[in-house]
């Protein structure tokens, strides 16, 4: 695994005699200039394809081996190692692989990295690789990818929790707080499921999120109001109050998986009084 803490270190280091020369030196007088940064180029990542329900699981986690190649050159011949990070699928999700390996010359490098990824989180793994000096001295950052796929089955909503009707509150209280939650499975695993969208009224398409509350998932819309993350309940709290129009509200869900594949669509009414 990458020792971030050592990473932080040297990056910090460098940045210091970047700013204030003389301080670095072991000597009096001015840095030597020529002392340079690593290079990296030419990333190449197999297979740059993964089918999670192909490969098998163990514990509800895939593990397999991928190859990440990369050319490393360093001016000052003084190249100490090479780092691999390969990110999640889920968005500020953990990294799902690191490595770092020592190298001493210019060469064309091959480093095989270890991931492991929840059963059914399909999406694409960023793969990012980079070099530093004997110095400290950070190289440039390359980029790849993994298009990562899962089950060719589709989730499936199981049930729907919503009233079917809502009196609105009188002019000048407060708006009602109305959660609509939406029991959802797949098949691949509930991370497989990447969101369920909800068309109101046949115009807007609002989002349910299992998000534990945080907002992530309904930028700006508030709280979902969802209890626990990963769970498999979708949820959106609604707000009604006087001004709202009354009567027959339609709601029509959707659960939509990493793959893009659809669930069957359920359809509610609220009516509003």
């Amino acid at each position: 695994m990458i020792r971030k803490f050592s990473l932080i270190r040297h990056f910090t280091l460098a940045v210091i005699c970047a700013g204030a020369l003389s301080a670095c030196d072991s000597a009096p007088g001015t840095q030597d200039l020529s002392r340079s940064a690593p290079v990296v180029q030419n990333i190449q990542v197999t297979p740059d394809f993964l089918a999670l329900d192909l490969i098998g699981d163990t514990a509800g986690v895939v593990a397999t081996d991928v190859t990440v190649a990369l050319d490393v050159s360093d001016a000052d011949g003084d190249l100490s190692k090479v780092f691999i990070i390969i990110g999640s699928p889920i968005p500020g999700g953990e990294h799902v692989g690191e490595a770092e390996v020592a190298v001493l010359t210019n060469s064309r490098v091959e480093v095989t990295v270890s991931v492991s990824i929840p059963s059914g989180q399909a999406g694409l793994l960023a793969v990012t690789a980079f070099a530093s000096d004997d110095d400290g001295r950070m190289s440039n950052r390359i980029f790849s990818s993994i298009e990562v796929t899962s089950g060719s089955e589709p989730p499936s909503i199981d049930q729907i929790d919503i009233p079917d009707r809502v009196t609105r509150p009188p002019q000048g209280q407060p708006p009602i707080a109305v959660p609509i939650v939406a029991h959802v499975s797949d098949p691949d695993g509930i991370g497989n499921v990447a969101f369920v969208e909800v068309l109101v009224n046949g115009i807007s398409t609002l989002r349910l999120c299992d998000d534990g509350g945080q907002g992530t998932c309904n930028t700006g819309f508030g709280s979902s109001g969802d209890v626990a993350v990963g769970d498999g309940l979708f949820t959106l709290t609604i707000q009604v109050d006087a001004l709202n129009v009354a009567g027959d509200n339609t709601f029509e869900f959707t659960a939509v998986d990493r793959s893009g594949l659809r669930s069957n669509t359920v359809i509610r009414t609220i009516t509003l009084d």
